[in-house]
């Protein structure tokens, strides 16, 4: 018995018995042994060698066609065996006919070296027993070995094409591109075939030709076309196009305008490969250019999707030059049907073919916003750095995008706000955005008047940030909600949602924003107020405007309300009210059910007054008697009542039903208003109302008694937002707790100046300083300078280094090592890296555990400098006050203005704000514009040494203000009476603890 265990093993697999011999791997394994035969021979053909061939010529009979595929596949992978193998299969074939001629006609396409005259003279030989087989011979012969056929073959093979129209044509043509001579009768042969069979013969005619020049004759270009246009069957269509459109690039001189005609007409549901042709032909002829772009762009009016994408597609590089005028008002035609290819479109001709960018074109681009708000958002981005002059459109364009921008893309809105901040705040910079900003707009839709309201129309920077830091929040608080009958879960946005709601209703003729802006900071405050999440979300739960129960609007009017809109607007109110325990004033509905009582009243006023009235006066008195006596008979008719109840209008006289139609407008629009103001009215009382109780609640727990908040000074309130970032600190809570009640009682906080500690820290002044002036520390003093614009540049580049460098330094203290070159992209990238969590090995390639608030502040000076970089340098110049802050309540507000700064309240170092505030030793220093605005601040401190400096912070303006904050802190040093220090320590006075920023 041969030894086959090298086979076998590799034949078997696990969890099934193993034999110990060929024989009996067959009879275990049926058909599934030559498939796995077939398999391990591919792999390694000496594996089975001549025993095991003579074994499964045993079982020939059992699997004929597997057997004939084995011996040519080992034929053709073992070339010493080669011939006897063929011989073995011919000689099979002949016993087995039908199965083998099938199995070659497959094998030889892969394995074609094999072919030579037997393997013809087989195929034709046995023709009958396999026709299908004895083509696949055939077919491969042609397609690759062709000496072993002759002229002579070419009647018998089209005598039979019937059989095999699909190969007949592969044959055909195959050897046309080898036999010039019998090229013309080849082809004529193949486009017969196209009438007789026209799916098989074409799919194996574009298979063959498409990208054969020498086949693609006029005749047979020509023969596709017909068929095209005398076909419903889909194969046909389909085999047709791709034959064409590989045509189109090789022989693009058959594709005449005749042609070309033809083929628009059929492109009616397949225009796609027409746009190819119609590409291919201006790459390739491009000096039929001016007739071939009209015909492009009149196909793209009737194929709105697909002529996007052909545009889109078709058009880059090089091939753009080719757009006309033409070609981009019919993208415009059906832009909506591809938003998103049409504005990457948009964007590609801002970038290279800025000429066809115009008025039309950016209306369009702006109409279309809703069907690809992200890639809309983009495109309007670029426009306003490219083209200034559509810097107004593409300005409300941007918060078109925004206020249109769907649920599930929550962090998409807080990146465009982001976009939106950068560029608007450069106040500054040459750019007209910012007066775009603060223009009143003229255009687009009221959420987007709106949101560019909110966000830009206020004057005051400060005012400014926060609305834009609770716009952020907003958009990116998101419930999750479960829908009934296994509908799945729904995402809202309960907030934001329901600020759009209020600017959607805040009246027809009204622009202001006041109650939405109200709504969304007392929202924002309520967010910092809240104890836990659990209550910020039971309160965020009552805002959703899902599923709003219906609620039964009064009988008596049920019949003349019979707008869906507005009867979810008044299920929603009413729910509102009984969410948030209010009762809706709908004035229109107790008027329209007293209206009876207010017309019997008018009417006997009238009565009188008809007596007493000039005759002039009496016949317009008595008509409107008149009208209102046959308003009260109409409403005491019993078939009025029933059409008000019912809202059917049948059987009603004219009068009825011409006073049941005005009825019906008026008190809709009355009740309307009415409703969109009741829902603006509770939802921002329940916000005030909900802000004002957790203050009290804060306040009490705060200061242990009640406090009748009408008392207290509104500035004091934001106050609270501190208390839950200094929980951990028991000195901050107590003298922070104490600022609030000197403000509270109007008292001045003397007491920052005459605790022991503080006092301390005077004396080793004096000591060290015997010239100090402290009470003039952190006592009024203001500069006013001269800002040149030239020094901005210089300054931002000594900023975005010294943010670096400080990440850099922090995390080499935290153990990291082995950074490169310290650039933003590095550190940038080593920081995500660090932040993420991973399961770490002890060792000593382990990188090192970086807290919390080491990635925090790197994560503050990267954003820093990313701000930086992104903001244009300014061409500002004028007067810029740089003042010392003596209120320590305006102390805690140190991180914020946009400075990005640890020390915000979003921060992870905001109970250092607390500590700067009750630390007499620590003064801010702000820098304002000639409106107020602060633009950057400066921590300075001052010990024994003299004043400690610490870095400049600054908001997105792109000012340098490194220079005017050291003539500053040099003049008001020497109004202290004391020198600047380098190189000295701070540290806390009443405070815990104190965050230390690096003095300079």
């Amino acid at each position: 018995m041969p030894d086959h265990r090298r086979l076998l093993a590799r034949l078997g697999e696990r969890h099934q018995p193993p034999v110990e011999h060929l024989e009996a791997w067959f009879a275990l394994h049926g058909q599934r042994a030559w498939n796995r035969l077939h398999d391990v021979g591919r792999g390694d053909p000496t594996l089975i060698d001549d025993d095991a061939v003579a074994i499964a010529t045993v079982h020939a009979a059992e699997s004929p066609g597997s057997h004939a595929a084995l011996l040519i596949m080992l034929a053709a992978r073992d070339p010493a065996r080669r011939e006897p193998l063929v011989d073995a299969c011919l000689v099979h074939l002949t016993h087995h006919p039908g199965p083998s001629l099938r199995a070659a006609g497959y094998q030889l396409h892969e394995y074609h070296r094999l072919i030579d005259a037997r393997w013809i003279s087989a195929a034709k030989t046995h023709y009958a027993d396999d026709t299908e087989g004895a083509w696949g011979v055939l077919e491969a012969a042609a397609m690759y070995e062709a000496e072993f056929l002759t002229p002579e073959d070419i009647p018998w093979l089209d005598a039979r094409r019937h059989d095999q129209p699909r190969d007949h044509a592969v044959v055909m043509l195959s050897l046309a591109k080898l036999w010039p001579a019998q090229r013309e009768l080849l082809i004529t042969l193949a486009v017969r075939a196209f009438d007789e069979h026209p799916a098989e013969a074409l799919a194996g005619a574009s298979q063959t030709a498409r990208d054969e020049a020498d086949l693609l004759t006029s005749e047979l270009v020509a023969a596709v076309a017909r068929h095209l246009s005398t076909t419903n069957d889909d194969a046909t269509r389909k085999a047709a196009w791709e034959l064409l459109g590989g045509a189109s690039q090789a022989a693009a001189q058959h594709f005449t305008d005749a042609l070309l005609g033809r083929l628009d007409a059929v492109a009616l549901t397949e225009p796609g490969t027409l746009f190819t042709i119609l590409r291919h032909l201006m790459d390739v002829e491009p000096a039929r250019l001016p007739a071939l772009r009209p015909r492009f762009a009149a196909l793209m009016r009737r194929h709105h999707q697909a002529g996007v994408e052909a545009a889109f597609y078709g058009f880059q590089g090089e091939a753009l030059a080719q757009v006309d005028k033409e070609i981009v008002e019919s993208l415009l035609v059906g832009f909506a049907a591809a938003a998103y290819p049409a504005y990457q479109f948009l964007g590609r001709l801002l970038d290279k073919r800025g000429e066809l960018i115009d008025e039309e074109l950016v209306d369009v681009a702006i109409a279309n916003i809703a069907h690809a708000t992200n890639y809309a958002f983009g495109f309007f981005r670029t426009l306003i750095e490219e083209r200034p002059e559509f810097t107004a459109q593409a300005t409300i364009a941007l918060f078109e995008c925004l206020a249109r921008e769907p649920i599930n893309r929550a962090h998409i809105r807080i990146e465009q706000m982001e976009v939106l901040g950068a560029i608007a705040q450069a106040s500054h910079v040459r750019t007209g955005l910012e007066r775009a900003l603060r223009a009143p707009p003229r255009h687009g839709s009221r959420r987007a008047r709106a949101l560019l309201a909110i966000m830009f129309r206020d004057k005051r920077r400060a005012r400014r940030h926060v609305l834009l830091e609770a716009l952020r929040w907003a958009a990116n608080t998101v419930l999750r909600r479960e829908q009934s009958d296994q509908a799945g879960e729904i995402r809202y946005a309960p907030v934001w949602d329901f600020m759009l709601f209020i600017i959607d209703h805040s009246g027809d003729d009204a622009h202001s924003t006041a109650a939405a802006e109200r709504f969304l900071e007392g929202a924002f405050q309520l967010s910092h107020l809240f104890r836990g999440g659990a209550e910020a979300t039971a309160f965020l739960t009552r805002l959703n405007l899902l599923d709003v129960p219906r609620a039964s609007l009064p009988t008596a009017i049920a019949g003349l309300i019979t707008d869906a809109e507005l009867i979810t607007l008044h299920d929603l109110v009413v729910g509102l009210g009984q969410r948030f325990a209010v009762t809706p004033h709908l004035a229109p509905l107790t008027d329209f059910t007293t209206r009876a009582d207010t017309a019997r009243a008018e009417l006997l006023a009238l009565k009188l007054k008809v007596v007493t009235s000039e005759a002039t006066r009496r016949p317009m008195l008595e008509r409107r008697i008149a009208a209102l006596r046959q308003r009260l008979n109409i409403w005491a008719d019993p078939t009025y009542h029933s059409a008000v109840a019912g809202g059917s209008d049948v059987g009603l006289t004219p009068e009825v039903r011409d006073l049941l139609r005005h009825e019906r407008k008026d008190l809709g629009k009355r009740l309307r208003d009415a409703l969109r103001a009741e829902a603006v009215r509770i939802a921002v009382e329940a916000v005030e109302h909900t802000r004002m109780d957790c203050y009290r609640e804060r306040l009490c727990d705060i200061l242990g008694r009640e406090v009748d908040l009408t008392t207290v000074e509104p500035t004091i309130l934001p106050v609270f937002l501190w208390f839950p970032a200094i929980a951990h600190l028991p000195n901050n809570t107590r003298w922070l707790k104490r600022l609030v009640e000197d403000r509270l009682l109007k008292r001045p906080p003397d007491w920052l100046r005459t605790e022991p500690e503080v006092l301390a820290w005077a004396e080793r002044v004096r000591a060290a300083q015997p010239q100090v002036h402290v009470e003039r520390w952190r006592a009024p003093f203001t500069r006013d300078y001269t800002y040149r614009a030239k020094d901005a540049q210089a300054e931002k580049r000594r900023r975005i280094a010294a943010d670096l460098a400080q990440a850099r330094g922090l995390l080499e203290q935290a153990g990291v090592s082995k950074i490169a070159s310290g650039s933003y992209d590095e550190l940038a990238t080593l920081h995500a890296e660090l932040s993420t969590p991973t399961e770490v090995t002890p060792g000593d390639d382990a990188p090192p555990r970086i807290a919390a608030e080491v990635l925090a502040e790197v994560a503050m000076n990267l954003e820093r400098v990313r701000i930086a970089e992104q903001t244009p340098d300014s061409d500002f110049a004028g007067k810029i006050t740089l003042a010392v802050e003596c209120d320590p309540i305006e102390m805690l507000f140190m991180g914020e203005y946009g400075f990005a700064s640890c020390l915000s309240l979003r921060g992870i170092n905001a109970w250092s704000a607390v500590s700067n505030a009750i630390d007499i030793d620590k003064v801010i220093i702000w820098a304002t514009e000639p409106d107020g605005n602060v633009v950057g601040r400066r921590l300075l401190a001052l010990v024994p040494e003299g004043v400690l400096t610490f870095r400049t912070y600054t908001n997105r303006h792109g000012l340098g203000l490194d220079a005017l904050f050291e003539r500053f802190v040099a003049e008001y040093a020497e109004h202290c009476g004391v020198p600047l220090a380098h190189g000295a320590q701070s540290g806390p006075l009443l405070s815990d603890r104190w965050y230390d920023d690096g003095s300079l």
